[in-house]
């Protein structure tokens, strides 16, 4: 017999972890069934959450792995046949289909309008599929795209960005800086080149290591994948031996440089001087508004990235606005599994 307002939470990536755990705090009259997937810093995130949760599957780097890896994890949950009301996920197709085929309500938050953009087979496939969710909530930033794509009574727009739904509850940890070996640093996370949406296949980290190396800037690199360490070899930069929280990294931070969106995000929403080297001119609506905004700082020269780093430090105030997105976001989603 399955579980009455049990909601099923599919988490595939850290800032998953981060953004449920502010829908799970305060959405507690829900039961939540949640699964992941065999993936270093999502599960050790989930852990130190005190998460209970069931894995299925794993990841892969590679486009064509990834591709087929999706289609066998989508089995790998219908076969084991998991009890829930209703579903809630953050990019990810899998979890919509799945509810769809077992006619459960679901919700699909997203902020990547880029998918439609930077279309291809795969990527056309699983934005159709996601479109089929019950209700797709998403930044106001982003609704010009996504509502030529998802009809207007199931499009749910917010004001802020996700990142704001989970800085809403943080508090910085005053010990975190004994996991460092200096005071003062950049951090440093790759572009995430194996993603369907990414056409450009050259990391700069490189360029950047050695220009932060040659101006005695401390940094701390963050490879996503086991392949991305190639990117430090013959440089001085600190890797952690086990995942650090990314808020608290960011928090204490001089900048924060990264080769996607989220941690550039996660950064300039806290005040933090923050750069995005995201390959090519073509944004997520959410990271043109913050880049139009003097958020966030986006360019492929290194050279640029790192005068900017060196010139000076820009901690802004962020107001309240992290907790208004935090109380929207929860109201919104309330009134959907109540209706």
């Amino acid at each position: 017999m399955e579980t009455r307002n049990c909601a099923w939470i599919d988490l595939l990536n850290p800032s998953d972890v981060q953004f449920f755990k502010a829908i799970i705090s305060n959405l507690p009259e829900y039961e939540y069934l949640i699964t992941t997937r065999d993936r270093a810093e999502t599960k050790s995130l989930a852990d130190s959450f005190g998460f209970r949760y069931r894995k299925i599957g794993t990841d892969y780097s590679t486009p064509v792995k990834k591709t087929f890896n999706m289609i066998y994890r989508t089995f790998q949950i219908m076969a084991s046949n998991l009890r829930f009301e209703f579903a809630m996920s953050f990019e990810n197709a899998q979890s919509t289909l799945i509810s769809y085929l077992r006619h459960k309500k679901s919700i699909q938050y997203c902020d990547n309008d880029l998918k439609f953009v930077q279309s291809n087979f795969v990527q056309d496939l699983e934005s159709k599929i996601k479109s089929m969710s019950s209700h797709v909530v998403v930044p106001r930033a982003c609704y010009d795209l996504f509502k030529k794509h998802v009809s207007s009574d199931r499009l749910v727009t917010y004001d802020g960005y996700k990142e704001d739904v989970y800085l809403a509850d943080f508090t910085p940890d005053p010990r975190f800086m004994e996991n460092l070996p200096f005071e003062e640093y950049v951090v440093l996370r790759p572009e995430a080149l194996g993603s369907f949406y990414v056409k450009d296949h050259r990391s700069i980290v490189p360029d950047l290591l050695g220009l932060l190396n040659r101006e005695n800037v401390n940094v701390v690199y963050l490879p996503r994948e086991k392949g991305d360490r190639r990117y430090a070899d013959g440089y001085d930069a600190f890797i952690p031996e086990k995942a650090l929280n990314g808020l608290d990294l960011c928090y204490h931070a001089k900048a924060v440089l990264t080769g996607s969106g989220t941690f550039a995000r996660e950064a300039a929403c806290m005040g933090i001087k923050s750069v995005s080297f995201f390959p090519g001119n073509s944004l997520l609506s959410v990271d043109r508004e913050l880049v139009d905004h003097g958020k966030i700082l986006h360019s492929r020269d290194p050279g640029e990235i790192v005068d900017y780093v060196l010139s000076g430090n820009n901690r802004q105030p962020t107001g309240d606005r992290c907790l208004r997105a935090r109380n929207e976001i929860i109201e919104k989603t309330r009134n959907i599994l109540c209706g």
